[in-house]
């Protein structure tokens, strides 16, 4: 059988492919090599910069977790990863049958490229999936860490429309209910917080005093002013730049233009129940 032989383009074609497949198992090679690396550099730096235990925040997506992130940067003690990283969404198993964090060199890689202010005690991370590990971050640390879900009423949760997908919301009633049921099998836990979004609005103060005293921090001046201590200044999450605290995202599903989405949520299975169970009003049509 005769065979064609390949036209210049086609030899190009197959030149390109066979350096990107190449390319590709250099990268995943060099990956192998290079995480260890970093791992061990970003602890070593861990280790000498910060004495006391992380804090991870958690919490159903569009529930607060960035806004509290940022109240927290504003703290002394505190070095907040100002991005999720991610580091807890997935779990491999060590040699010692230990979970260990599959991407745990986001964080190292951070900590190893951005300097670290003077006075930081401990690292502040937040992803809002990390409510749904709380027994694997609890283990990894050995129960020295500091956990910090954050509720916020459903409806107004699941109005948040998504900024990349027009007309579609972010986040479905379903996640909601099983995120915050997830988060609150863990409230008499001494190594989780559970605070309420509506509360650091309304009551700053005296709520933000409360959570950092379960942290074992104090309320410092820095976080009087919250906003203008900040290092968490700008996120996707807020469309834009930090602000002050205000009540005009809180019973945005009281308007008449979101009935027919509220009389959706209050449908499915198990919202009404969780709602009720967090003492948020109810409309006696519901």
């Amino acid at each position: 059988m005769l065979y064609k032989p390949l036209s210049k383009h086609h030899c190009y074609r197959f030149s390109i492919m066979n350096y990107l497949y190449l390319c590709s198992i250099m990268l995943n090679k060099g990956k192998k090599l290079i995480i260890p690396v970093i791992n061990k550099l970003g602890k070593i730096r861990e280790q000498k910069n910060f004495t006391k235990s992380p804090i991870i925040i958690g919490g159903c997506g569009r529930s607060g977790t960035t806004m509290l992130l940022s109240m927290l940067s504003a703290h002394p003690s505190v070095f907040a990863f100002p991005d999720e990283l991610s580091i807890f969404n997935h779990w491999i198993k060590s040699d010692d049958g230990k979970l260990t964090p599959f991407r745990s060199d986001r964080m190292y890689r951070h900590l190893i490229t951005h300097p670290i202010p003077s006075g930081k005690k401990r690292w502040c991370e937040k992803t809002p999936y990390n409510i749904r590990h709380i027994d694997e971050i609890i283990d990894y640390f050995n129960g020295n860490v500091k956990i910090i879900h954050i509720i916020r009423d459903g409806r107004d949760v699941c109005l948040s429309k998504h900024p990349d997908k027009p007309g579609e919301y972010w986040v479905e009633p379903e996640r909601w209910v099983n995120d915050v049921r997830n988060g609150l099998s863990y409230k008499e836990h001494s190594n989780v917080y559970t605070v309420f979004y509506e509360n650091l609005i309304y009551h700053y103060h005296k709520y933000m005093k409360d959570l950092l005293a379960f942290l074992g921090e104090s309320f410092s001046d820095e976080m009087v002013n919250w906003t203008e201590n900040t290092t968490v200044k700008k996120n996707n999450a807020w469309f834009g730049s930090v602000e002050s605290l205000h009540s005009q995202s809180i019973g945005k599903w009281k308007k008449p233009e979101n009935k027919s989405r509220v009389d959706y949520l209050m449908s499915v299975h198990g919202f009404k129940e969780l709602l009720q169970e967090l003492n948020y009003d109810i409309p006696g049509q519901y």
